[in-house]
Formats: structure tokens, sequence, C-alpha cells
């Protein structure tokens, strides 16, 4: 299948090539009419990667052409493969964030049953109980969809979280990425800016109590 996909890219990548010599443009040219980088443009022509979804109706435009035949046949079940990927990522990357939620929603009612312990509550030991389940299980999900998330990044030579974001945004693997605080400075120690962020809202939802 990779080397479908590959094969794909190629064909495409010539057509975007002699569509753009036909039209007199150089990949500057090109690549500052549909808002990308000449790299990108380039990774398109040599069949590094494969022209995305958004870009492929302004190229089509620029170049005088359709987007189906700009593509061909070939080209177009490659960019159906390449979305489906992307969904798939979505949907392995949306699991592991419920798995997030429901650790912290549990951790949350355990510490809002300590914090405001009293007669009122009774025995307690059964939303413990309930709440101590659910973290586990929150844990073990979380592990299966990690495993499932490694899988699928060195199946597509995703070396990190960042070059995974930027396989979201249809960015290649030799692209280079935007210095930002998203690629510079989140996604590089996400595990520490999600818990930070947890902490934070567990904090700040806790503190009605706290001041009781």
């Amino acid at each position: 299948m990779a080397g479908e996909l590959q094969s794909a890219r190629r064909v495409v990548g010539e057509r975007v090539r002699e569509r753009r010599e036909a039209a007199g443009l150089t990949q500057a040219e090109l690549a500052s009419r549909v808002y990308v980088s000449r790299q990108t443009v380039n990774n398109w022509e040599t069949g590094k990667t494969l022209i995305d979804v958004q870009s492929l109706t302004l190229v089509a435009a620029v170049l005088g052409t359709g987007a189906s035949e700009l593509l061909g046949e070939r080209g177009m079940e490659a960019v159906r493969a390449e979305a489906g990927s992307r969904h798939e990522l979505v949907v392995l990357l949306g699991r592991a964030v419920f798995s997030y939620a429901v650790f912290f929603v549990a951790t949350l009612i355990d510490c809002y049953v300590i914090l405001l312990a009293s007669p009122g509550w009774g025995d307690a030991t059964g939303v413990k109980l309930l709440t101590s389940f659910l973290r586990l299980a929150a844990c073990a999900w979380n592990c299966v969809c990690d495993a499932r998330v490694t899988r699928f990044m060195r199946a597509h030579d995703l070396a990190d979280a960042t070059r995974l974001w930027a396989f979201l945004e249809g960015r290649g693997p030799e692209d280079a990425l935007p210095d930002d605080f998203l690629y510079r400075t989140f996604l590089p120690m996400w595990r520490f800016w999600l818990w930070l962020a947890a902490v934070g809202l567990l904090l700040l939802a806790l503190l009605p109590a706290m001041l009781a």
C-alpha cells in the first residue's frame, strides 16, 4: 500500500510540474499564489508529499485545470487514502483525550468526597470504589490508545508529537515547521502542559470547597 501511495505521489507531482511549466510559473511563483512555501511545491513535484485537499483547489485554479484532471484517478485514490489516515489519527487522538477526561473527572469527584466529607454524605465507600474503578479503566484505555497511536506513528514515519501534528495539518516530513509557540514550545513538551492544565483546572474546581 505504501508503495502504491508513493507511486501515486510521483505521478501527481509530474502533473503539477508539467502544468506549472506550461503556465510559465516558477515553483516560488506558484507557492506564492497558493500560500505555501517553495519547498512545499518542490515536495509535491518530487513526490515526497501529496498535495493536500486545502491547496488542491487553489493549485488547480492557478494552473487553469480541474482538481480531478490534475490528480488523475490514482491521485484521487491517494488523496482519499491520506484523508482516511488523518481521520484515523483524529479518532485515535479523540479516544486518548476521552481517557484523560474520564481520569480527571473521577479524580475531581474523589477530591470532592474527601473535602466535603460530612454526615450528610453517609458512607462514601461506594463512591470511592467507583472513582477508583474509573481511574483504573481510564489508565488501561489510555495505554491501549497510546499503543495504537505509536503504531500509527511508526507506520507513517512520524518521529514525535511535533511531526504527528504536522501530519494532521498536511505537512510533509521534510517541510519546515512554523516557528511559533505550538511547534516550538507546546508540542515538544505536550505531556507537561497537559498535566499542568489538569492540575490547574482541578485546583480551580476545588477552590470553592476549600474556602468553605
